[in-house]
């Protein structure tokens, strides 16, 4: 009775259609990945996460909701070029709704847990349908799904402070999947053209590089097995894909040279984040950190960065390596991306435009996720286990042993979790031979959400600096920036700067100026303005040192006019550890003091800027009239003496920017601080100044045209198929169908074959 039960179970779960068992993954994903969050609120929400994401998140979903699009906004001033900084995704429509949900939260750690959430769960659900396309049965797919978003890079980096790490990632594994079934002829080429684009529009350029990593793989698989005709689809394919390149990143290409990025390609080896050999041996080892050369001159992590999942080095000697050889679909293009990925996590850290080889360990894990899927797929090892049973017991006490050796301060978290991991090996062990693979895979699940449990509920073991006091209520933000005035500029180092000057919004770096509610001039950016940031001696995320306050008094250029009334700054705040003795002296002439504690000054202007729009400056005799600014235009009426004048703007002259007088071009100048300034002849006329973000229209043109490609080869590849299924259901011609994806060597949707 029992085993017909069981049996009853089992026709069941096979019966059930696969979409639902990816939707169950998902769901599941959601819940298991908001562990951290519940256990600690801010553990999405570190790093570039408050610093630079989620506050332009906020702030570009509010434009969305207003109507407005912004691909630059000169009141971002050097992290204002959002088209041109990539990772903003300007053009990704997965990307474009979350930042407009994210734009409806107060509580910011809330929604970027939110968002990482979802994409962690989107990660899960496209791991597994990988490892079902090679041919891994449903329930170790299920496994390595859910565990390899639980990684400790995944997890500690992409998804608590690089989420475009995390989302180039995510549409990554759906596109191999997608290219992968496509060559089979189980999919048709504009789904993968699909998931290509999501992946290259995220901007970051590993999206880019695993793509073509991919395709090399599955080619060099289609030419192993002299199947060449899928070869031109899908290289046709991923050339479209490469169109939408331009969309991403041309605008970036185009604007390199008056941007600080223009230095970072190189081919270099200071070994920072650059992981070693044993760091990836002892990737099933919870709590080893490994000795990586990383922030502020460390030369040991706080996180365990390189680490996969608990069951997978202790599982080697029970593994039958042989199924490889036997598996249900070729391992070749797994092989062959695998092993690139390889190389390149122990290559040099920096290799042209990509830094910091750690990056990849997950595209590496995401290739040896569907080895261990297919392995698992093929069950355990029966005979000698208790020589087997050595071997686990003994690569686990290693890593524990290793992990201890790096960081003996935390040795009874070592040891605990070396238990835990030997208790857990021993469990799913003894399940698998007494009661078969699915209980087996129900341990591996449970030990997978135990494990992540521990590990984000205590490490990091201290408080952590690089989140503990970021700002997360947007009200509380603009509540203590009430004194504010017109547009802001702080004068502060970050170094010296307490938790709470954080969350009381005293003190705000990067794109956490955001949420003030006013223009700030402190920004994040990945490109700055190269001749700005030298003029204020500013930082990528706003940092200044003691010489910018004696540079904001000094005349522009010829202009006569100070720094700081170029900017049309309003609001300046002086950060005593910074200028301890400027802030205690009363401000100059037309300011005065509208708050002063121990943590900083706030001057504020006596009087509004003399001139409209974002003008902030007319030579002598040259009257300004009018002034209307929108973000990429403004319109300047103007009346200038015999001789003509000149007009200064509190803007950046980023590539891109033309002016006309009553519709004849005028050339485009910049200050040493690269404000705009443009010379004007005499007479009454209208100065017209427009922006056009250079590359996006040849981007928008080369998406179009590539679309059009795919909608024609989907056409050519769809049509023989369709004539083809017609004639088969017409007549009985001696074909039928493959075994489905409930099977437990999961081969795949039906198809049809003789």
């Amino acid at each position: 009775m029992t085993e017909a039960r069981h049996g009853t179970a089992e026709d069941a779960a096979r019966r059930l259609p696969e979409w639902s068992v990816v939707a169950a993954v998902g769901a599941v994903a959601v819940v298991m990945f908001s562990i951290p969050y519940w256990l600690r609120p801010l553990f999405y929400y570190s790093g570039d996460n408050p610093e630079s994401f989620v506050p332009v998140w906020y702030h570009l979903g509010a434009q969305l909701r207003a109507g407005h699009w912004p691909m630059m906004d000169p009141a971002g001033w050097y992290g204002g070029n959002y088209a041109a900084e990539g990772e903003y995704s300007m053009w990704n429509p997965a990307e474009l709704l979350n930042y407009v949900v994210v734009s409806l939260f107060d509580n910011l750690a809330a929604a970027s847990a939110l968002v990482n959430i979802e994409f962690l769960a989107l990660l899960a659900m496209g791991v597994y349908l990988l490892c079902r396309e090679y041919g891994a049965a449903r329930m170790p797919s299920v496994v390595l799904g859910l565990a390899m978003p639980a990684g400790g890079f995944t997890l500690y980096y992409a998804a608590a402070g690089w989420p475009a790490e995390l989302m180039a990632l995510t549409w990554l594994a759906w596109f191999w999947w997608a290219a992968r079934r496509h060559v089979r002829g189980a999919l048709n080429p504009f789904v993968p053209f699909v998931f290509g684009v999501l992946a290259m529009t995220t901007g970051n350029p590993y999206a880019a590089l695993g793509m073509a990593i991919v395709i090399v793989g599955i080619c060099v698989e289609l030419a192993v097995r002299r199947d060449y005709r899928p070869i031109g689809h899908l290289v046709l394919t991923g050339i479209c894909v490469a169109a939408s390149a331009l969309l991403a990143f041309l605008p970036l290409q185009l604007v390199l040279p008056v941007t600080n990025r223009q230095s970072l390609a190189m081919i270099s080896n200071d070994m920072f984040l650059v992981p070693h050999l044993g760091d990836l041996l002892t990737s099933s080892a919870p709590s080893y950190l490994p000795g990586i050369v990383t922030w502020n001159g460390a030369v040991r992590e706080m996180v365990p960065s390189t680490y996969f999942a608990w069951f997978i080095v202790p599982l080697l000697p029970w593994l039958r390596f042989s199924a490889l050889r036997r598996a249900a679909r070729p391992l070749t293009s797994v092989a062959v991306i695998s092993g690139c990925y390889f190389l390149l996590v122990l290559g040099p850290s920096n290799l042209w435009l990509f830094r910091w080889p750690i990056r990849l360990v997950e595209h590496l894990y995401l290739g040896l996720s569907v080895l261990v899927a297919v392995l698992l797929s093929a069950g355990l090892a029966h005979d000698r286990p208790r020589r087997r049973a050595l071997a686990s017991a003994v690569l686990v006490v290693v890593a524990g042993y290793l992990s201890a050796a790096l960081s003996p301060e935390i040795y009874r978290m070592h040891l605990l979790v070396t238990v835990l991991v030997l208790v857990l090996v021993a469990v799913a062990v003894v399940t698998y031979r007494r009661y078969g693979p699915r209980p087996f895979g129900a341990v591996l699940l449970a030990g997978t959400v135990a494990i992540m449990s521990y590990q984000t509920g205590k490490i990091p073991t201290g408080p952590n600096p690089v989140i503990a006091g970021a700002p997360i209520s947007v009200a509380q933000v603009r509540q203590g920036a009430s004194f504010a005035r017109g547009t802001i500029l702080q004068l502060a180092d970050q170094t010296p700067v307490r938790s709470q000057d954080y969350a009381d919004g005293d003190l705000l770096f990067g794109n956490e100026s955001l949420l003030r509610g006013h223009e700030s001039i402190n920004h994040y950016s990945g490109i700055s303005y190269e001749k700005f940031n030298a003029a204020l001696c500013m930082t990528y995320k706003g940092e200044v040192c003691a010489e910018a306050f004696r540079a904001l008094w000094q005349p522009v250029a010829d202009t006569g006019v100070p720094l700081v009334d170029a900017l049309r700054v309003q609001t300046l705040i002086l950060q005593r550890d910074l200028l301890p003795t400027i802030a205690d002296q009363p401000p100059p002439p037309g300011w005065q003091v509208v708050a002063r504690d121990d943590v900083r000054t706030v001057w504020v202007r006596s009087a509004a800027p003399p001139y409209p729009g974002r003008v902030s400056w007319a030579s002598a005799g040259t009257q300004v009239v009018s002034s209307d600014a929108q973000p990429e235009s403004e319109l300047v009426g103007y009346h200038a003496p015999a001789g003509g004048g000149r007009l200064l703007f509190a803007r950046l002259n980023w590539p891109g920017y033309t002016a006309t007088v009553d519709g004849a071009a005028v050339p485009v100048r910049e200050t040493d601080a690269g404000l705009i300034a443009i010379d004007l002849p005499p007479g009454q006329h209208v100065l017209r100044l427009s922006f056009s973000e250079p590359g996006l229209r040849l981007g928008a043109w080369a998406l179009g045209a590539a679309t059009l490609v795919v909608l024609a080869q989907t056409a050519i590849w769809w049509w023989p198929r369709r004539r083809r299924r017609g004639t088969l259901s017409a007549g009985g011609s001696g074909w039928q169908e493959e075994p489905g994806e409930d099977q437990p060597a999961g081969a795949g949707r039906p198809r049809w074959t003789r």
